[in-house]
């Protein structure tokens, strides 16, 4: 018996090494990241996982082992959510009747507002790809303004020549403002993430992020192993999504954050809510490869668009923190409106634009203490976004689009 199954090991070894150097490794660019200078795992409802720091460097090397291949001459795009569909002004207004429980950080001053910068985006790596193909759909905030004694944990370090680039400027162009601290928050077109597992997410992007055939055949195994069905519902809806306009869309965080600081801190999930467009607008022409781009443009010469900014509190406590393909049911856990997003009318569809929208990072982790990202891909999320966001600088001081 023992000799049979060592027989059938022996048979099969060579195979498991083939499949296993399939994979995008990411050696070159493998780099050690100072354990100490990790984000704790000291939220509502943490836990760090044991494999978790390994993960977040080996996903870092693959990811700019990718990009390298994408970008083997001209500036490093971002490895997600690289084409913007529009990037505008808008202004985030804090509700007069907000909850006492709620008001930390942004939502402390009720009444209160802060000027923004809204990156609307696709979450597919190519960045000439139709908006008429099914994708996420991102919206990225950045709230300008911030109080005095409210300094966010990090800052965009490229932030500074956004407003350079932005030249013309076209009003109300908060651009201007871009360089000075910000809370960011970033969202997308679904409730739920694809992992929750950190060792389960490097062998995804192990195998999706490689350049050989043999890969693209071991993905599917690959994302059941790591993703597990639920995460295989969540990747589905996040890229099954066709849309007519970004203004009009809902969004989500898909994972939690902190809300408060100290032992009453909430864990919080947020969600952005389209106000309905007044009248029927005019049907996009879907041949067009950046429809989505022209009907935000169109509709923000005629009207203002607006989103209502909401949270959602961790109620039953026993909702997942760490495993963020479950969704927080809207029954047990409702979300409360907190603010309203105001985006005027404008242009904003021009080169300089673009080129300025391109210079600023979005990150999770550009936030306020009150608003501290919480869980496994939100810790990872801090690593790889300023790894990647540094590649990005030194691949190429020229970042024109």
């Amino acid at each position: 018996m023992l000799n049979s199954v060592a027989t059938r090991f022996t048979f099969f070894l060579p195979f498991c090494v083939v499949l296993a150097s399939c994979g995008e490794t990411g050696d070159a660019y493998y780099a050690g990241v100072d354990a100490s200078s990790y984000p704790p795992a000291d939220g509502p409802g943490e836990k760090l996982d044991a494999n978790e720091i390994e993960a977040a460097r080996r996903i870092t090397a693959i990811i700019e082992a990718h990009l390298t291949r994408l970008y083997p001459k001209g500036p490093v795009r971002r490895d997600a959510h690289p084409k913007s569909t529009g990037c505008v002004d808008a202004v985030f207004t804090v509700n007069s009747d907000v909850p006492p429980a709620f008001r930390h950080g942004i939502f402390a001053s009720p009444g209160g507002s802060y000027r923004a910068v809204i990156r609307f985006s696709n979450s597919n790596e190519d960045p000439t790809q139709s908006d008429s193909e099914p994708d996420g759909r991102g919206m990225a905030i950045k709230l300008f303004d911030l109080k005095t004694g409210q300094i966010p944990m990090t800052s965009d370090p490229l932030a500074s020549l956004s407003p350079l680039a932005d030249n013309p400027p076209v009003p109300p162009d908060n651009m201007t403002l871009a360089g000075g601290p910000s809370q960011d928050f970033i969202m997308i077109s679904h409730p739920t993430f694809l992992v929750a597992d950190p060792d389960g997410y490097r062998r995804i992007l192990q195998f999706a992020d490689a350049d050989n055939r043999l890969a693209t055949i071991m993905l599917p195994f690959a994302a059941l192993g790591g993703m597990g069905l639920s995460g295989i519902r969540s990747e589905i809806g996040i890229t099954s999504l066709k849309i007519d306009n970004p203004l009009y869309t809902r969004y989500w965080s898909m994972v939690p954050y902190q809300l408060g600081t100290g032992p009453g801190a909430l864990a919080v999930k947020y969600s952005a809510d389209f106000e309905p467009e007044p009248e029927q607008a005019e049907a996009p022409d879907k041949s067009d490869p950046d429809f989505l781009s022209h009907a935000m443009a169109r509709t923000l010469r005629q009207r203002e668009a607006k989103f209502i900014f909401k949270i959602q509190p961790r109620t039953p406590p026993d909702l997942s923190v760490e495993d963020s393909r479950i969704e927080w049911p809207e029954k047990t856990a409702p979300f409360h409106a907190v603010a309203t997003i105001t985006i005027p009318r404008q242009n904003f569809d021009t080169k300089p634009r673009d080129t300025a929208c391109e210079l600023l990072s979005y990150s999770p982790w550009h936030a306020l203490p009150d608003h501290k990202p919480l869980g496994a891909v939100n810790r990872m999320r801090k690593v790889i976004y300023e790894a990647i966001s540094a590649f990005r600088r030194g691949k190429a001081r020229d970042v024109s689009l």
